[in-house]
């Protein structure tokens, strides 16, 4: 297992800059996976960890060994990309054996190791086959044998499931996860979908614009985003992020200082049961239903408050409402602050009294 760490990495092409300044920790023997939308620069910071692109600025070291000098392929590190990188003309036990040749790796150790990995992955059947005749996960699996082989303390993908349909996305997944409890290396996974992040990585990186906007476990960064585009950027549906006067002026009076919007995630909004009254540190809302998304076992509801502004609420395993006048309810303790420049602020004490807000 490995360490690695970037210190004050950035990265310009010509004018154009694309990572200002980057200072990140990715520890040995974690599930590391860097997220965020198109440009965020998460693909080319995994291609500077691996040396394939040369940072402008600052310095990377790899279990504690300055890479900056060292070629790609001496750096102890392996890349797995998302169109497979295999060669078709040849069988996946050439393919897997390729780069042992290159290292003049003697034909029985090569063999007991190929035939060790394909056993780990599940290829051992194909041997024998050429890329064409696998399937797409067949042919991510060769991948990522070729890359095992080697040993290596580093994984490094970029983005290598994208080119699978979604059921399969959902077994290569697994079997990532299941993979690297078994090697112990150090994974560093590139997507731009936060699902996989969510459900794959053991620690998150989210990028946007070449910065860093919160590094954390998949449940601290959706219990405690650090700021609103973290927010927004974790869970399905989305936060709801509103300015703080929607929810009504005594929810504002509350608010703590210097708050400037509130969040609250979809699933904490529940739908009041009028039988029983709104108890103290609970927000009562009169909403409007405009349109329901039917998703089996679970109903997203898109819904409007009297001032225009609009919530999804996310509701499990319920009848279905109809659309049209409802009310809603929200536990103070569920509603997250965020100040003028959306970074995240400390949550108030919990009110003491119920608040209402009718409809106009």
């Amino acid at each position: 297992m490995s360490q690695i760490e970037l210190r004050n990495i950035g990265k310009s092409y010509g004018d154009k800059e694309i990572i200002p300044s980057l200072d990140l920790t990715i520890e040995a023997g974690s599930f590391s996976v860097l997220v965020g939308p198109s440009g965020c620069g998460k693909s080319t910071t995994l291609r500077m960890i691996a040396g394939l692109e040369k940072p402008t600025t600052g310095t990377i070291s790899i279990g504690g060994k300055t890479v900056d000098d060292v070629t790609p392929g001496r750096r102890g590190v392996a890349m797995v990309f998302q169109n497979y990188a295999i060669y078709p003309t040849m069988t996946v036990e050439e393919n897997i054996e390729f780069g042992l040749r290159n290292n003049k790796v003697p034909k029985a150790e090569r063999r007991e190791l190929v035939h060790e990995i394909a056993e780990t992955v599940g290829l051992t059947a194909h041997l024998r086959k050429n890329p064409d005749a696998l399937s797409g996960g067949e042919r991510q699996r060769v991948a990522l044998a070729r890359a095992m082989v080697k040993k290596p303390a580093v994984f490094l993908m970029d983005e290598p499931l994208s080119n699978l349909d979604a059921k399969l996305r959902q077994h290569m997944r697994i079997e990532l996860i299941e993979l690297h409890e078994r090697l112990g290396a150090t994974f560093v996974y590139v997507t731009h979908d936060q699902v996989e992040a969510m459900s794959m990585g053991t620690s998150i990186v989210l990028m946007d614009g070449g910065r860093i906007q919160q590094q954390a476990a998949p449940t601290e960064l959706y219990a405690k985003p650090h700021n609103v585009f973290t927010s927004r950027f974790i869970g399905t549906p989305p936060m709801n992020v509103l300015r703080v006067g929607s929810f009504g002026a005594d929810v504002a009076s509350d608010a703590p200082a210097g708050a400037e919007w509130l969040g609250v995630r979809p699933e904490r909004i529940t739908f009041a049961d009028t039988s029983r009254p709104a108890v103290p540190g609970e927000t009562e809302l009169a909403v409007t239903i405009l349109a329901l998304e039917n998703l089996g076992a679970e109903l997203v509801y898109r819904v409007e408050l009297p001032d225009g502004s609009r919530l999804a609420i996310k509701r499990f395993d319920e009848i279905a409402r109809p659309l049209g006048h409802a009310v809603v309810r929200v536990e103070s303790t569920d509603i997250h602050w965020f100040d003028a420049n959306e970074e995240r602020i400390a949550e108030p004490a919990i009110p003491g009294a119920v608040r209402e807000v009718v409809s106009a």
